[in-house]
């Protein structure tokens, strides 16, 4: 609850420091053909329109009129705005280059701020570098602007590349094209619609971001950062992504109210592979819609999953959102510390694997949850949610886990873990030839006040290998045996009813098979009338003091303490 509250304060937070979206200070309109520039798409304009931001003063808005105004690089002064109604492009003359690692900015970006302070942007561009590159400013405003990039480029710029700024704000705006289309299920291109590096105190809002050939936002070693309300569709990776520097500053990120649609990878995804474990990251993952992720002219790529890849980060919640038709789960969790998950609807699972302290999903639909073979987390809640199944590979680690009042539509739950597990107020629908509960080992198992009812198969078979096990006040409806107990010691069974369903066999509501200390306590027995229901078989120790409502008593050689 405390990181619920911290982080709803963050968003008000963040809404009331990023209202403002128009100049702050109105100044004269300079009109660049006063200075000789002329929009016929073929004159560079790079002096003319230069030399007006040049004699502008702080405050003054430079204005470029219907046209189309070739230009090489435009350098941006402090406290000079740029409007245009025209179009800005590239010159022939200009400078291209190709992205690289070592190379991340190009030497002819259309617009360039170098430690630059409280500009508010807002033009149609056209650019076969980057539209927008800013280095070390602050206060820059991006505003009902159209930028467009080279679509037949391999190695294309970012259309908004920012390193080392603070208060960026891109607001209704559009950023595509940068880059060519994906055309590989396992290769991509670079080319980011936008591109923000070790900056803080960003807001990308109200915007489209598409066709570009890599992601759509893109952040490494940032903090403070909110993503809002944009539809972010077709790009060539994840719609989102967040990546990690050796700074240790990333931290405190809003995404919310997005539509992440069709993107080649992950809709949001928050990848940390730096030697922190687990990094706190305060963010919160909410209202948005994601669809179609993680394909490429209808195959299949590695990634597309929908409004979460989780790896190696911690304090993240992840609250309302919706996932359809997704490649990859909706959720995806590796190596995490808390994870928040509430009233999320997805047409797919939920993944866990590798280490995980704490996860909460309450309120929530999912077609499954898997936990990997190599899960080993301190806790799990699963809570009020409608989940198609719940998968739980031999040998897992939970310390506590715990599965309370949920709906499961296709239970098959293998329970050979190690740590405690409670299933509670739960109800549990299986039409398998597999058993609904396969008990097989655990530290403890509490199963209680649960509906069972498995259709084609036992609901319950325990294991000899399982200890301390208990089921208490359950409803189960099963063909027979309802409950087959294969000797697991002091195996205790209360208050339960056991409804026989036709179509198996053995015709029983309970067997055992050589009790070893078991404990019949105040159940109820449903079977035919006037066969065996309640059967032991072989040798052991039993203590009864069942209801056979239906239906007889066999014992065997067992000796029995009837209470």
């Amino acid at each position: 609850m405390h990181l619920l509250i911290s982080i709803l304060l963050l968003l008000s937070a963040f809404f009331q420091e990023n209202t403002e979206i128009k100049p702050s200070e109105p100044g004269t309109r300079v009109l660049v053909t006063d200075f000789g520039a002329v929009g016929d798409g073929e004159r560079d304009n790079t002096s003319a329109i230069q030399r007006a931001l040049d004699e502008a003063a702080p405050g003054d808005t430079v204005y470029i009129p219907e046209g189309t105004f070739p230009v090489r690089t435009l350098q941006l002064r402090s406290g000079v705005h740029l409007v245009s109604e025209g179009l800005l492009t590239h010159h022939s003359q200009a400078k291209a280059g190709d992205y690289s690692i070592e190379k991340q900015n190009s030497p002819n970006p259309l617009l360039k701020g170098t430690g630059i302070t409280d500009v508010y942007i807002s033009v149609r561009a056209r650019s076969k570098n980057e539209a927008i590159y800013l280095d070390r400013c602050k206060q820059i405003r991006i505003v009902n602007s159209d930028l467009g990039g080279d679509s037949t480029k391999l190695r294309a710029y970012p259309g908004i590349l920012a390193f080392q700024c603070s208060g960026l704000e891109v607001l209704s705006s559009k950023i595509h094209h940068f880059g060519s289309e994906r055309q590989e299920t396992h290769s991509y291109q670079p080319g980011t619609g936008i591109r923000v590096l070790s900056s803080n105190t960003i807001s990308i809002r109200d915007s489209e971001i598409y066709e570009n050939g890599e992601n759509g936002v893109f952040l490494h070693g940032c903090r403070k950062a909110e993503v809002l309300n944009n539809t972010i569709h077709h790009n060539g990776m994840s719609g989102i992504q967040v990546a990690f520097g050796n700074s240790g500053k990333e931290s405190d990120y809003i995404f919310t109210g997005n539509v992440l649609d069709k993107n080649a990878a992950d809709g949001i995804d928050i990848n940390n592979r730096s030697p922190e474990k687990a990094k706190d990251i305060s963010t919160t993952i909410a209202y948005n819609l994601s669809c179609g992720n993680g394909f490429v002219q209808g195959q299949s790529t590695p990634d597309g999953s929908g409004f979460g890849t989780l790896i190696n980060v911690s304090n993240i919640l992840l609250y309302r959102n919706q996932a359809i038709s997704n490649n990859r789960p909706a959720l995806y969790i590796e190596d995490c510390g808390t994870i928040l998950s509430k009233e999320n609807h997805a047409d797919n699972q939920v993944e866990i694997t590798l280490g995980l302290d704490e996860l909460l999903i309450e309120s929530s639909q999912y077609s499954s949850i898997n936990l990997m073979a190599n899960t080993k987390a301190r806790h799990i809640l699963i809570r009020d949610s409608h989940i198609g199944s719940l998968s739980l590979p031999n040998g897992i680690q939970v310390e506590q886990f715990e599965v309370l009042s949920n709906t499961f539509s296709h239970a098959r739950f293998n329970i050979n873990m190690k740590g405690n597990l409670t299933l509670g107020k739960n109800t549990l629908k299986n039409s398998s030839s597999s058993n609904l509960l396969f008990i097989a080992g655990a530290g403890s198992a509490l199963i209680e006040d649960n509906e069972l009812e498995s259709t084609q198969a036992p609901a319950v078979l325990v294991k000899k290998s399982a200890q301390n096990i208990q089921l208490k006040g359950n409803r189960l409806r099963s063909p027979g045996p309802v409950i087959l107990d294969e000797g697991s010691p002091g195996l205790l069974l209360q208050d339960n009813r056991l409804e026989l369903l036709p179509g198996d066999s053995e015709s029983l509501t309970f067997k055992s098979n050589y009790p070893n200390g078991i404990q019949l306590l105040g159940n109820e027995h449903h079977g035919i009338a006037g066969q065996p229901t309640l059967v032991l078989v072989g040798k052991g120790t039993a203590k009864i003091s069942d209801k056979l409502v239906t239906g007889t008593a066999d014992y065997a050689a067992v000796e029995v303490e009837k209470d």
